[in-house]
């Protein structure tokens, strides 16, 4: 469906920019980094669905395991729990069918999670994997151990989410931005389109034009590395 709408912005861009369909085969080269971007965009989505489906992992296991659950049932319990409000399909309740399948099998909570820190990419993970290893070793609290997880992690996440809050001002202002030029074109098309027969019908003009989408898309991903190092900085 992504490249359909791809496709489908190609064949508008190359009538609205170039005002000739033809241009919708030289401009096929721009799937490339809107493929990466949509890529980008969806393991974002999937991250924070780990990081938002391990904090409601730990949110089940705390009272399993006051209960006086092993840490395996608690998972088990959980994992049913996760399941029934997200869904299968969901990214972390993915993860966490291979967890109970390892559990079922006999293979240590600890290696379980620290080969789901690993494909997740999740800090939050790893660390907790650490701590069911020093736990398994060395004894220790898991209960209390847990809540002060759970109490770091929501910090973050609330942190996070104020982050995001702050800066979806400043993306709504930099899509704008990057959509000036396009309503200029169409209004300028709509109120008299011969201004643009020069833009359009010489080797000058379409050079013009060619620098400037080139400098839309650079500024695009310029703008969206800057929207990444402060979500990398302030979470």
């Amino acid at each position: 469906m992504e490249w359909v709408a791809g496709e489908l912005g190609i064949c508008a861009l190359s009538y609205l920019w170039y005002d000739s369909y033809y241009w919708f085969f030289f401009l096929q080269f721009l799937l490339i980094p809107y493929g990466y971007y949509m890529y980008k965009r969806r393991m974002r989505y999937r991250k924070r669905q780990y990081e938002r489906g391990f904090y409601e992992l730990l949110q089940s296991l705390l009272p399993s395991l006051q209960a006086g659950y092993s840490l395996e049932n608690a998972c088990i319990a959980a994992y049913r729990e996760l399941k029934e409000i997200d869904g299968e399909e969901h990214a972390f309740v993915e993860q966490m069918t291979l967890v109970v399948q390892g559990i079922e099998v006999h293979i240590p909570v600890e290696d379980l999670f620290h080969e789901m820190a690993s494909v997740t990419d999740s800090e939050d993970i790893h660390q907790f994997a650490v701590i069911l290893e020093i736990l398994k070793n060395t004894g220790g609290n898991s209960v209390e151990i847990l809540r002060n997880s759970m109490i770091r992690i929501q910090k973050k996440m609330e942190t996070a989410e104020e982050i995001r809050t702050i800066l979806s001002g400043k993306i709504y202002e930099k899509n704008l931005m990057l959509l000036m030029p396009f309503f200029l074109v169409i209004y300028l098309r709509i109120s008299n389109g011969s201004y643009l027969d020069m833009l359009y019908h010489t080797i000058p003009g379409r050079l013009v034009m060619t620098l400037a989408l080139a400098g839309i898309i650079v500024c695009f991903f310029w703008s969206e590395s800057i929207m990444k190092i402060s979500r990398d900085v302030f979470v």
